[in-house]
């Protein structure tokens, strides 16, 4: 192979060290997104972490006690806000000797 050397001006060199820059910037941001969205969870998804009905969770929607956000027809939830609201219930969850689901 070859080796060639290309001379460009200082100026061509830093601008396009300055588009680098912006597209790695953009990547980057791309990625934060990408792992912001992993954190949202739908319906099934909150009932397998609960171990709860989805006539629980609708329940626990309309009484406000767990925060979502609607997309069209699709409700979502923050998996911080799901594992708060359990941490704030845990000991309902870990006394629960009824059978039930334990989250009244």
């Amino acid at each position: 192979m070859i080796m060639e050397i290309v001379n460009i001006e200082a100026s061509a060199f830093m601008e396009m060290n300055n588009i680098l820059f912006k597209i790695e910037k953009q990547l980057k941001g791309l990625n934060s997104s990408k792992s912001e969205l992993k954190e949202w969870l739908d319906n099934q998804d909150v009932c397998i972490l609960m171990n709860i009905s989805d006539r629980k969770l609708l329940s626990l929607r309309q009484k406000g006690l767990i925060s979502f956000s609607r997309i069209d027809r699709k409700v979502y939830y923050k998996k911080e806000d799901i594992l708060n609201y359990m941490r704030r219930n845990l000991k309902t969850y870990t006394n629960n000797g009824n059978g039930t689901d334990g989250i009244e």
